[in-house]
């Protein structure tokens, strides 16, 4: 858990970078519409500084994007994902057809299971 915290953090300051130059803004006038300096956004930007949450929610609001993008969590559950299909290629190589139509369905099942309810 705290590896992906860290992951999350780590690419930070190139999301914000990103996304403001995405929506066309400087650093100043982030600054200005935050009330911060404009040191503070560059602290930010390069990974220097983590913005306090109040700070992200407003980074991410201004920048039409979600705060989920800003910290990473796509990028860390898709690591997550990459993670769990090479384990679960190692798990079932070599097993049998039949062995393997019953994990799927057993997939199927807790899949279904966890829809409803």
């Amino acid at each position: 858990m705290a590896e992906r915290q860290d992951r999350r953090w780590k690419g930070i300051g190139s999301r914000i970078r990103e996304a403001r130059a995405k929506a066309g803004l400087t650093q100043a006038e982030i600054a200005r519409g935050l009330g911060v300096s404009a040191h503070a956004v560059w602290l930010w930007e390069n990974g220097r500084v983590k913005p306090s949450h109040d700070h992200l929610v407003a980074l991410a609001t201004r920048y039409g994007v979600s705060t989920d993008r800003l910290l990473g969590r796509d990028v860390v559950e898709a690591d997550v994902l990459e993670e769990a299909e090479v384990s679960f290629r190692e798990a079932v190589a070599g097993l049998p057809a039949e062995d393997l139509d019953t994990i799927w369905e057993f997939i199927r099942f807790v899949r279904e299971r966890r829809m409803r309810g």
